[in-house]
């Protein structure tokens, strides 16, 4: 490693593993170099209330948002609003993925209620697994209106590398994942990230999700990812190494400033992409032609790379498998309720003939 001493770097790449490595920051510490932020910043972080709280003091604009406590404050709140839909999120993102919310939250990030009747119908589901939820406005217009500004900040808060990208498409399209981004610029996003992650005292890799409001103009904020996201590779894509940089500043604080990035680089996951643009297609939101067209230009994919495939095969295979369980599934459903059916004819015609 240029004659770089071969320290270990813990960086987080999901909700879960971000809290139990910043809690238990300092006990790591002595042997590793765990690259995130410290355990009171990662605490206001992780509750939702708290996050958005200290967005406010910070001036930062976030979507109109309730917390409900329980079913009677949930009645109430869905008699008052005005401006539906809203959408269902948990407090605490990562607890919607364990085993226990599965049937609840059925692997979506949130819910979108058109109504009163539906957001105290979502409420009751949910709340038999999880009451910590929040209720929040969606902010309307398309996908491209949803940026991430992608940082490293040292342990000073400052930030040393950054870049941007917006969202093409996600899955489920309404609150899911990203299936394409490209990267861009933008002033205010990256005006609003810094202010944010500097008032937190931040420290680590961040994804900072804004939406940009078509009514007011106004960039809001939708979360802070305390970690590395899932379209992290597509920094160094543009020009901006955010794993590599991260290392260096820990291994001997020497890493490069590097604030610039070429436009137009994309991220794509071909796989759920494929679904994502199917759903949005039965929606009447997009074409064959316009969804082809999206795919030129300059981009890296999200698991398949020349040098080295076994990801994307194991994938590949994971998906063919699903889907072969599926079919076969539907398959035997079938075949389940034809028998029956054929079933009941059967005893219906005994009994006619007795």
């Amino acid at each position: 490693m240029n004659g770089l001493p071969a320290l270990l770097c813990l960086v987080p790449a999901s909700d879960d593993c971000a809290y139990f490595l910043s809690k238990y920051r300092v006990e790591l510490s002595s042997a590793y170099e765990v690259v995130t932020p410290k355990w009171e910043v990662m605490e206001t972080l992780i509750d939702k209330r708290r996050q958005y709280e200290k967005a406010q003091s910070l001036g930062i604009p976030i979507p109109k948002t309730y917390f409900p406590d329980d079913i009677e404050a949930v009645r109430e709140l869905a008699a008052n609003l005005k401006n539906y839909p809203y959408v269902i999120k948990p407090l605490v993102a990562h607890s919607w993925r364990r085993a226990a919310m599965k049937s609840a939250s059925q692997g979506k990030k949130g819910f979108s209620v058109a109504n009163p009747q539906e957001l105290i119908s979502r409420y009751q589901h949910i709340a038999r697994s999880d009451k910590q939820v929040m209720s929040q406005e969606v902010i309307g217009g398309s996908d491209e209106r949803l940026f991430t500004f992608m940082s490293y900040f040292d342990t000073q808060s400052r930030p040393i590398a950054y870049c941007i990208r917006k969202k093409v498409r996600q899955l489920p399209i309404d609150f899911g994942y990203c299936t394409m981004t490209v990267s861009c610029h933008d002033k205010v996003v990256k005006e609003q990230s810094i202010r944010l992650l500097r008032g937190l005292g931040y420290h680590g890799l961040a994804g900072v999700e804004w939406k940009l409001d078509p009514n007011s103009g106004i960039y809001k904020l939708i979360e802070v990812n305390a970690r590395a996201v899932n379209t992290t590779a597509i920094a160094p894509a543009c020009g901006v190494d955010l794993p590599y940089i991260a290392w260096l500043d820990r291994i001997d604080g020497r890493a490069p400033r590097v604030t610039e990035w070429q436009d137009g680089i994309k991220w794509l996951d071909w796989e759920q992409d494929l679904w994502a643009a199917r759903e949005l297609h039965r929606a009447g939101k997009l074409g064959l032609r316009q969804w082809w067209r999206s795919m030129g230009g300059p981009k890296i994919d999200a698991v398949y790379a020349a040098d080295d495939i076994r990801p994307f095969v194991g994938q590949s295979l994971s998906s063919l498998k699903l889907q072969a369980t599926r079919f076969w599934g539907r398959r035997t459903a079938a075949w389940v309720r034809l028998s029956a059916a054929i079933g009941a004819n059967r005893a219906a015609a005994a009994g006619f003939r007795s």
